[in-house]
């Protein structure tokens, strides 16, 4: 009796996992969740190489699909590449050149093409790009912090509540309960603030890595300038060190609290794959779990993020589930784009990829096992057309306010997207083994990553190394032509910026408002 219990078991079962892709006769279009941090780091994923982190969730998600280990922003700020994401578009095409400097709408978007074709769209979290009511059904925004930080940057101790009481916590019911309430296909942009700054969480994240040495920061050995860095990294270095300075001790406990809310993150990642498991919702979902930019974490002797593009501020992680399609337990070493996830994303459900899209769609990748390579390289902006400052001395002459005021984002912390640190548009190649940033030959960069993988040398000025320099400015350029990446140079947005700045400072008015 027990052995036909058994079947009938295991036909109900079926019948259930077959009722929940099809309705009404037609095979139900899957749902889409891209769960998505802020400012995480690429290499802050167990399973992929970080043994000092905790991420059971992700390492189980990675089992069931596939990790991209060189996974590239188009940014290395939030609104930028989040543009990039829902765009498929570089920056100089959709515009966001910062944080402060929106471009509008362009013409479509990832969650409007998913709208106009049955989809229920929803943001649960931080939004902070163009999206609006015309693209997006259903808003939740992150529900506010009790308390935060004294130094605004970094805890010293556990913040004062429960982990069911943390916004990121609710953040992940929000999403449970929008996919209970609606049988339509579902997008959502599951957007966590963790680990970006202020770096604070409750227990028992908050001492989860205090008995573990985890790394140190890497730096230059004899300081940015000598390094020959450009003159933008040293004028953010020298401004948090006015507002904000921190020792190793400091950076060290930032550090243990950004792996802690990495690892409370993967704890929702968990809750929210195990409802959908329960719900049989899981095998018919696309599951994209990335990030809009990196951190610094003390790296270069620098913090949080902008105006680099170093591989710890625009590599970001990225694994993509979907058990229906997607093989599992694969990791990639093929470069992929985020303006590359748009036109994916729309061909894995049969939607036509818009022609405003700049990105490619991997679909085929990931589905039929093929060996060809997606892309030679990636590209990378910032910056806001116009001229750079490359000296203290030009520094001096263009804001003669600095350094007796310093760029000052709140009372004390410092504005890593200050107007110095934005002028000028600057642009990275990155191969699988090399690195060109390119402004001109006062602010740029070479790294060869296969022998300085930290990227403490610049090797451009190194004459030894002009015909890989040239080939590499050669193919960034081809890039350009290409997307025409060059079109908005000539405008003198950055010269405007600056003085601007200086108009508001000589009436001591708010910064912020300038924008």
């Amino acid at each position: 009796m027990k052995k036909y219990q058994l079947i009938i078991f295991m036909i109900l079962g079926t019948l259930l996992l077959t009722s929940a892709r099809f309705t009404n006769g037609k095979e139900k279009k899957p749902n889409v969740i891209i769960i998505y941090t802020d400012q995480q780091r690429y290499n802050t994923i167990q399973a992929l190489g970080n043994q000092f982190i905790k991420t059971p969730n992700l390492n189980k998600l990675m089992q069931d699909g596939i990790a991209f280990k060189n996974s590239f922003v188009t940014a290395p700020v939030c609104t930028s590449s989040r543009s990039s994401l829902h765009s498929g578009m570089y920056v100089s095409s959709h515009k966001t050149y910062s944080n402060h400097h929106g471009g509008g709408r362009p013409q479509t978007n990832l969650p409007l093409e998913l709208k106009k074709n049955g989809y229920q769209t929803a943001v649960i979290g931080k939004n902070h790009s163009f999206l609006n009511k015309q693209d997006i059904d259903v808003f939740i925004h992150t529900p506010r912090f009790k308390s935060k930080p004294e130094d605004k940057r970094s805890a010293i101790k556990a913040m004062p509540w429960e982990v069911e009481e943390d916004p990121m916590f609710k953040l992940t019911d929000s999403a449970i309960n929008l996919l209970k309430e609606n049988d339509d296909p579902q997008f959502i942009w599951l957007s966590y603030l963790y680990p970006h700054s202020p770096f604070m969480l409750p227990e028992p994240y908050f001492s989860m890595y205090d008995t573990i040495d985890i790394p140190k920061p890497v730096v230059e050995a004899n300081g940015l300038k000598e390094a020959n860095k450009p003159f933008r990294q040293q004028i953010h270095q020298k401004n948090n060190d006015l507002l904000l300075p921190y020792d190793l001790k400091t950076t060290m406990r930032m550090k243990r609290n950004y792996y802690g809310m990495i690892s409370m993150i993967d704890a929702e990642i968990g809750r929210l794959i195990s409802f959908l498991k329960k719900e049989n919702l899981y095998d018919n979902t696309i599951i994209i779990f990335t990030s809009d930019h990196g951190d610094y974490m003390g790296d270069h002797g620098l913090y949080t993020k902008s105006p680099a593009m170093y591989d710890c501020l625009v590599r970001v992680p990225l694994i993509i589930t979907y058990p229906q399609k997607v093989g599992g337990n694969i990791i990639s070493s093929e470069l992929i784009s985020n303006i590359d996830l748009m036109p994916t994303i729309l061909d894995f459900v049969d939607i036509d990829i818009p022609s405003q899209v700049e990105g490619i769609s991997f679909v085929d990748y990931l589905t039929d096992g093929s060996e060809k390579h997606l892309r030679k390289n990636v590209i990378a902006e910032y910056g806001l057309p116009g001229n750079s400052i490359h000296s203290f001395e030009e520094l001096e002459a263009q804001v003669p306010s600095f350094p007796e005021r310093p760029f000052q984002f709140s009372k004390g912390v410092p504005w890593e997207a200050n107007p110095v640190a934005l002028a000028g548009r600057f642009r990275m190649l990155r191969t699988e083994n090399w690195k060109l940033v390119y402004d001109n030959d006062k602010n740029s960069e070479l790294y060869d990553l296969e022998n300085d993988p930290n990227e403490l040398h610049n090797l451009y000025f190194d004459e030894s190394y002009s015909r890989i320099k040239n080939r590499l400015i050669k193919a960034l350029k081809k890039e350009m032509k290409k997307y025409n990446l060059d079109q908005s140079d000539a405008l003198p947005i950055s010269t405007e910026n600056i003085e601007r700045y200086n108009e508001y400072i000589s009436k001591d008015l708010n910064v912020m408002k300038m924008y």
